[in-house]
């Protein structure tokens, strides 16, 4: 994956983890043999695959398992963790599971080497920053969306109730491991959510103050595999058929791929309005990522720069295909059938959500605070993020 040297993180791939290649890489990021000291961070989602990986580590670590972990993880339950004695004096964090499993692996392991409350770090307030590298870390992925294993990212859910995002390079893994059997029990609308926040993820970017022409090329080529494997997969998924795994590895890989580009780049606006869709309603991160896709397309594409590279993933999809215009409307068309596909809500009413515009407005404003709003290209201003969002009551 030529995307990986665009990353600090060593990336690992392969189709099926067996427990002493794991043992072997956990060796080689620790820097030494055994005895460890592994501090494994999990949810309690059931994954044969990575309750055997669980059991032959313990055969030749010291392994703790920590699995208070939610869908949004909340400071108060990562602090708990934390906290546990048998926490003390790991030697490496391993973390296997979706995006709040990571993002909590990454906190664990940023706090055994700098310390403090996870609160302190979080916010404008923030009382703390990240000075020290975080404890060797591993991240084994069980969703293909998040992109949470390269990203120096973590999201976190305060004591407040709101949703913060803290980053620094420091709060990097030390290696990802891409297994594609640890995704086989993955269930439809999980594999629907989890895509298209890759997806989402790829695109915002994109059309992104940030954005270099290698983030853009990075984040092209995610979106080209997501939009070209996504449909495949969930396909497979639904008819039990045995291309599956193999479908499993290039969302792996894609995803991968777009958590690299935004690494570097940020998210956007999509990004901050689900930050409110998850704090009010505690809708899942894919699927509100993927209710303003359509309209911040729609926003994005007033950009020339914008509608030129969007115009060019679209043409890899359609060679034969050379008018600008037609391109752009095509890519949309594609991205609006996709999340019909899926059964993604496109409006307030089939999110079950009863609002009217002083709703909007005054649940809404906090998105402006959020500086992931602040990347869109072209700019978001406050009528405007309003106006978009009135239009899907």
């Amino acid at each position: 994956m030529i995307a990986s040297i665009a990353s600090p993180v060593h990336i690992v791939s392969c189709t099926a983890l067996d427990g002493k290649t794991l043992a072997d890489v956990l060796c080689c990021t620790a820097g030494r043999m055994a005895p460890l000291k592994v501090a494994v961070v999990l949810d309690n989602a059931p994954i044969k695959e990575k309750d055997l990986l669980v059991e032959y580590l313990k055969s030749v670590f010291d392994v703790q398992v920590f699995s208070e972990v939610q869908p949004n993880p909340r400071t108060a339950d990562i602090m708990r963790m934390f906290s546990d004695n048998r926490f003390a004096k790991s030697d490496l964090v391993l973390g296997i599971g979706g995006g709040s499993v990571l993002d909590s692996a990454k906190a664990l392991a940023m706090l055994a080497t700098n310390e403090g409350e996870l609160d302190q770090y979080l916010g404008q307030s923030a009382t703390r920053s990240i000075q020290k590298r975080a404890l060797p870390l591993v991240l084994i992925p069980t969703t293909a969306g998040t992109g949470s294993e390269v990203t120096k990212v973590g999201v976190y859910t305060s004591d407040s109730g709101r949703k913060y995002t803290l980053g620094s390079p420091l709060m990097h893994a030390h290696t990802a491991l891409l297994a594609a059997n640890l995704l086989d029990g993955v269930p439809l609308s999980l594999c629907a959510a989890t895509g298209l926040d890759a997806l989402d993820h790829s695109l915002e970017s994109i059309w992104n103050k940030n954005s270099t022409p290698l983030t853009r090329h990075l984040a092209k080529e995610a979106a080209l595999k997501v939009l070209s494997t996504l449909p495949k997969l969930y396909a497979a998924i639904k008819n039990g058929t045995s291309e599956r795994r193999a479908l499993q590895m290039e969302m792996l890989q894609a995803s991968c791929e777009a958590g690299i580009a935004f690494n570097l780049t940020g998210t956007a606006s999509g990004h901050a309005i689900s930050f409110v869709l998850s704090e009010e309603w505690h809708i899942p991160h894919g699927l509100s990522c993927a209710f303003t896709l359509p309209d911040v397309f729609a926003w994005a594409v007033q950009d020339r720069n914008n509608r030129a590279e969007l115009a060019s993933l679209s043409h890899a999809l359609r060679p034969d295909l050379e008018d600008e215009e037609a391109l752009v409307r095509r890519l949309a068309e594609d991205i609006n059938d996709l999340l019909s596909s899926l059964g993604i809500p496109k409006t307030f009413s089939e999110l079950s959500l009863t609002l009217d515009s002083t709703q909007i407005r005054s649940l809404f404003q906090r998105a402006m605070e959020d500086p992931k709003l602040h990347n869109q290209t072209p700019p978001m201003q406050e009528e405007d993020l309003f106006r978009l969002l009135e239009a899907k009551l």
